[in-house]
């Protein structure tokens, strides 16, 4: 017996907004984390330039792990099914 069968008809459509709204979210996730993985090296120039790598390299580690994180749960935008 599958899921479907044993919650009933009226209750899998009146889950049916949910699953749009959290597919919705998943792709905005998606996009703004790719996007925000494939912008963020870009402020590396500057704190090149300034020095800040120098000074504060916390934040350069910083600004590294979250340029990964995003380019993690960036991978899959806009890649076919």
């Amino acid at each position: 017996m599958s899921t479907s069968e044993s919650i009933g008809p009226h209750v899998t459509d009146a889950l049916a907004p949910f699953e749009r709204l959290a597919d919705a979210v998943v792709g905005l996730v998606s996009f703004v984390t790719f996007w925000v993985g494939t912008l963020l090296p870009l402020t590396y120039v500057p704190l090149l330039a300034t020095g800040a790598l120098t000074t504060r390299p916390e934040t350069f580690g910083a600004l590294v792990a979250v340029n990964v994180a995003a380019m993690v749960l960036g991978h899959g935008h806009k890649r076919p099914a």
